[in-house]
């Protein structure tokens, strides 16, 4: 794979994807009483355009869908019309940053638990909690407290995290579970399975590419199972292994498996079995399409990511069938955060209190959700079963926004091609994940926001060089490691350790 598509692969990886079963909490999210809080729905409400941005595109029908979204805001007693921006995801992140310190009218954006702290540091979000106290009832009703203490900040919330199902959410990969079955292999659960498998996609299926598009997460599961802090995965500078009794601070790159992963990464690239370079790599220049079309065997997933790509992969291969891979479901299962993707209030935003009370209706009803999230019933969707279909919606109807910003598992809806026994297993997803020691634990970046600048530029200038296995590994590594500890890695990794112990002591409520 490239080395821009790898940076580029990093954010999506580590910033998209999926979370948490409600639990239905009645309270506010650890902060004020429940008994405290007004539902002030549209009441002290001027007439307001919200101004919201986000990755990727605008999608299609957007504009007949938030005519409607408007209207019944309006009848629900809301004045607030919305106006969209896009940014291409690889852009989107900086972007984000630049918005804000230029002041330019933006009011809700997507953030995410692997860089709100950061953003937080930089003054870039603002604090919603007046807001959800008089705004947010249905939201604040609906979040588990752990959902919060992903968004929450020196105790203060910077965000509204989606409702998914979240344990250990990235550790997956996506397979063409027709092709498994076609040569009589087992189901996934080792990576001396995953080995089988793509071996015998490279052996039988000459024009397929057996593995493409992910960073490997999945064999965290393998190879050490942790929470990453100060960025996503292998972009994180630290981490906590959860099984760790002295539960400490740790530098990633020092880890044995950091070094695994390569070392796997770098054995099915010298395989066949993983393009990288551009000359490997240029033929996919749109990488869900190689796989949802069948030119790939195996790509990156989370635990939602096979109801959110069904429809387009079954429209393309209607015989094909896609099974995610989670490795070693005999292990324990940990709940490291309550939350990941998160819509977040801009600090220069002059409307907090529309933005919560319009994030409010979302999140107040299956009807408000509906007309959001799928659009118009019979014009931009239809419901079989329950179920979304689009049999007999023109694509130019057929209006599927980025909705993996704002999930709620309350209200979602899976494709008639999610088995009802699939859908169960999602929503109880979470039903028996360990809560990990490190659960509600955001680090203050603020008192080493230099350090961790310096450090997320070296890591992603080290990162795609690393993963190729034509790398001199030991000069390149000795290379990395040298200018990590230059630009303070020690310091880091004391002051998060600082904070993590103090965040301990005040669970348990003790003294550091």
């Amino acid at each position: 794979m490239k080395r821009s598509t790898y940076v580029l692969l990093f954010i999506v990886i580590c910033t998209s994807v999926v979370v948490l079963m409600i639990v239905g909490k009645g309270g506010d999210p650890g902060r004020t009483p429940a008994s405290s809080h007004t539902n002030k729905a549209g009441q002290g409400l001027a007439p307001t355009t919200l101004h919201l941005l986000f990755p990727l595109e605008k999608p299609a029908a957007q504009d007949e869908v938030i005519q409607a979204v408007e209207n019944k805001l309006a009848k629900d007693g809301l004045p607030i019309k919305l106006e969209f921006t896009y940014i291409p995801y690889d852009q989107y992140w900086n972007k984000l940053w630049l918005n804000a310190a230029s002041g330019e009218p933006y009011d809700i954006a997507l953030s995410a638990f692997s860089n709100i702290a950061d953003l937080v540091s930089k003054k870039v979000l603002a604090p919603l909690d007046d807001a959800l106290r008089d705004y947010g009832h249905a939201i604040v009703n609906s979040t588990p407290d752990y959902a919060f203490q992903g968004a929450t900040i020196n105790g203060h919330i910077y965000g509204i995290p989606r409702v998914m199902p979240i344990a250990e959410f990235q550790s997956f990969v996506q397979i063409r579970g027709d092709l498994r079955k076609k040569y009589g292999l087992p189901e996934i659960k080792t990576v001396a399975d995953m080995d089988n498998y793509l071996e015998t996609i490279h052996q039988n299926e000459p024009t397929i590419t057996p593995y493409f598009y992910d960073t490997g997460r999945f064999l965290l599961r393998e190879y050490g199972d942790v929470a990453f802090f100060a960025g996503g995965y292998l972009n994180a500078p630290v981490y906590i292994d959860p099984a760790d009794p002295q539960l400490k601070v740790r530098d990633t790159y020092e880890s044995d498996f950091f070094v695994h992963i390569m070392e796997k990464m770098h054995e099915w690239q010298k395989k066949g079995y993983i393009p990288y370079g551009p000359s490997d790599t240029s033929k996919y220049p749109d990488p869900e399409l190689a796989f949802i079309s069948g030119k790939v065997a195996a790509t990156w997933s989370v635990v939602m990511k096979q109801t959110e790509r069904i429809d387009a992969f079954k429209a393309m291969l209607p015989e094909g069938e896609l099974e995610n891979v989670y490795l070693h479901p005999e292990k324990p299962k940990y709940l490291y955060t309550g939350a990941d993707n998160i819509l977040s209030v801009f600090s220069t935003s002059q409307h907090v209190n529309e933005s919560v009370a319009f994030l409010n209706w979302l999140r107040s009803s299956q009807e408000n959700y509906d007309l959001f999230t799928y659009g118009i019933k019979d014009v931009n969707y239809k419901l079989k079963d329950e179920a979304i279909v689009y049999d007999g919606i023109a694509p130019e109807h057929q209006y599927n926004p980025i909705s993996w910003t704002w999930n709620d598992i309350r209200f979602a809806r899976f494709s008639t091609y999610i088995s009802p026994a699939y859908s169960k297993e999602l929503r109880d997803w979470d039903k028996e994940a360990i809560v990990s020691p490190t659960l509600g634990f955001v680090p203050d970046l603020a008192p080493i926001k230099s350090e961790i600048a310096q450090l997320n530029v070296i890591i992603t200038e080290y990162l795609p060089i690393l993963y190729d296995a034509k790398v001199d590994w030991n000069a390149t590594m000795a290379s990395f490691r040298a200018k990590l500890k230059d630009a303070g890695m020690n310091h880091v990794i004391s002051e998060i350790q600082r904070q993590f112990d103090t965040y301990r002591a005040s669970r348990k409520g003790e003294k550091p």
